[in-house]
């Protein structure tokens, strides 16, 4: 049984508001779920409805009162196992380009253990059956309807069999036949189990006829818990459509008040004060009828054809995959969704061949002169150069190439690592939210985008270094060092990117910091405009294209071209092993951010 004993939640009002008074979004709340129950939350917008859901999935923590499940009080011990909680959000949380099957299977191999066992496939097959998406299994989720995008969503809970089920307007939106189809699935999966509470939130009033109870919420207050045949009695209406009308002819707490002295009496001969007048097991099996039962990891799973057993039933929670296995299929999983993404493989590709041309085509003009100069020895140049009357002038003229076509090659590289990594958290942000009530390990996650995203960086460097090298007959400078804080660049800037999609609420917002990031990154590195020395020490360690432009012509001091490079710069030119520790430093900060920012709960962005 779930209960709530005076649940209330707390907030700060808004700071520009007079007093800046505390706002009550939930006030007293109490009420008992029996089990095997299937209850709506309904009331008008803006009532407490979604919130009291989070409250009771723990996205929110409630300021005072108590939330007991099963006799276990969830705010003084710990919450309650993975395996046992399905929160289903108002819209699906779903890749749009896996499939059906791919998605559930995908949730199988998150949340369970099964992935490596021969019943993996019979248990997929029974969600599937379960909830009318076996003839869809393998349409992707971007061409389903609202209500086949519900029922995935529903789906995609199931895997772990759980006890109590929360559902936040799964119903909305819908038409009316897709409406009753789903309200039907709820009844039905609340039958399926035991012990299971299934409760949704809704704005329609249609179907009530079809939960056990509906909870009536009303500016954060209960204002009536009870069956919805006696709901219109209690309300004096003749319609439900007329309820929210009548909440407004009196105060919230004198709706509360009314409530509190008539819920015992309503709660003791409806059975929902935990001494039921007729055993829930009974309810469901009037509303059930006979079938069969599918078992899986020590839980006993009820097909719909079949009630509960009326034995008592202990209920062990499923076992949780290991941190690798989970990071295994997220790896797997998106390195699925890009391979189907024909935009982003494209686009990467061009990036890929086209960033490296272009600093090609800056070079054009320099690569004869650089190719004639490279063959001579040190000595040679510097002869050469002496017995040239411009010498100053063609020392500046290599000396800008070089340090130009080094820069532009960092450069281009973090704007490449800036591309892959703006969005990749915080556009699938929800996504995560869901998993990580659902047992998600954050270094798991974490883990995935690292190895992904560490092959863009790994080929995007290496091939920007190799090409730029080989068109023009080889830079100035040990290549391996070159490539290595090229890399290293790439990685910094894809980690901090990284960590900045985490911490965003939006897609958008991250992109544009990323951008702006990227952005400065030329005129603060000091190869183009010289800072002043009071700002140089403080900006030059927070960008990452200084290090790696001035680690790679550092690997130049034993050739001409360096003098060269300092007569044209007057910003210091760091050792290459100070460089790449600073820029692997910027790798930690920015996975230090990542893990800040997917440990944060972002529910409400």
């Amino acid at each position: 049984m779930l209960k709530a004993h005076n649940v209330c939640l707390e907030v700060d009002g808004p700071p520009d508001s007079e007093n800046n008074s505390t706002v009550h979004l939930l006030r007293e709340v109490s009420f008992n779920i029996p089990p095997a129950h299937l209850v709506a939350i309904v009331g008008p917008s803006g009532c407490g409805k979604t919130t009291m859901l989070k409250v009771i999935t723990g996205i929110h923590q409630q300021t005072s009162g108590d939330l007991l499940w099963d006799g276990r009080d969830l705010s003084d011990e710990e919450d309650l196992h993975p395996g046992d909680l399905g929160y289903v959000p108002q819209f699906s949380l779903a890749y749009d380009l896996l499939t059906v099957e791919e998605s559930i299977g995908s949730a199988m191999a998150m949340r369970t253990q099964l992935a490596q066992t021969e019943d993996f496939i019979p248990a997929l097959d029974h969600i599937l059956e379960v909830t009318g998406l076996s003839q869809l299994s393998d349409r992707q989720v971007r061409v389903l309807s609202g209500g086949q995008k519900r029922r995935l969503g529903l789906a995609l809970e199931l895997v772990t069999d759980p006890c109590l089920l929360l559902c936040d307007e799964v119903t909305s939106g819908l038409d009316p036949k897709s409406e009753r189809e789903i309200t039907d699935l709820l009844r039905v999966l609340s039958r399926s189990h035991p012990k299971r509470v299934v409760i949704n939130v809704t704005h329609s009033l249609a179907s009530l006829d079809a939960y056990d109870s509906v909870m009536v919420m009303y500016q954060g207050v209960l204002t009536y818990h009870g069956p919805p045949g006696a709901m219109l009695h209690y309300f004096a209406v003749e319609h439900p459509e007329e309820i929210y009308l009548k909440l407004t002819e009196r105060k919230a707490g004198d709706w509360h008040e009314s409530w509190a002295k008539h819920r015992d009496a309503y709660y003791s001969s409806h059975g929902f004060d935990g001494k039921p007048t007729e055993p829930a097991e009974e309810r469901a099996r009037k509303s059930s009828g006979p079938s069969k039962t599918y078992v899986r990891e020590s839980r006993s799973v009820a097909l719909p054809e079949q009630a509960p057993s009326a034995e008592p039933q202990e209920i062990h929670p499923v076992e949780m995959p290991s941190m690798l296995t989970q990071l295994f299929e997220l790896l797997r999983r998106r390195i699925t969704i890009f391979r189907r993404d024909k935009a982003q493989v494209w686009m990467h590709l061009a990036m890929l061949v086209g960033f490296p041309l272009l600093v090609v085509i800056f070079a054009l003009d320099g690569i004869k002169p650089l190719r004639a100069l490279s063959t001579y020895q040190d000595s040679n140049i510097e002869q050469e150069f002496r017995q040239q009357g411009q010498h100053k002038e063609e020392q500046s003229k290599a000396g800008g190439l070089v340090s130009g076509l080094v820069m532009l090659q960092v450069v281009l590289v973090t704007l490449m690592a800036s591309n892959n990594a703006a969005r990749e958290i915080a556009s699938e942000r929800l996504i995560l939210e869901r998993e990580k009530l659902g047992g998600l390990h954050p270094f798991a996650y974490i883990g995935s985008k690292v190895i992904f995203l560490g092959m863009f960086v790994l080929a995007q460097s290496l091939w920007m270094g190799f090409f730029v090298d080989m068109v023009t007959g080889g830079l100035p400078g040990d290549l391996i060092t070159k490539l290595i804080l090229l890399v290293l660049a790439s990685a910094a800037m894809t980690s901090v990117c990284l960590g900045i999609s985490a911490l965003s609420k939006t897609p958008e917002k991250a992109t544009i910091l990323c951008i702006y990031l990227v952005g400065f990154q030329l005129p603060l590195s000091g190869a183009v405009l010289t800072l002043p020395d009071w700002l140089e020490n403080w900006v030059q360690p927070l960008v990452v294209a200084f290090w790696s432009w001035s680690g790679s012509l550092s690997s130049m001091r034993s050739t001409a071209f360096y003098d060269a490079v300092k007569q044209v710069t007057d910003t210091d030119i760091i050792n290459p092993a100070i460089a790449g520790f600073v820029l692997f430093v910027h790798v930690l900060v920015g996975l230090g951010m990542c893990f800040i920012g997917v440990q944060r709960s972002q529910w409400d962005s």
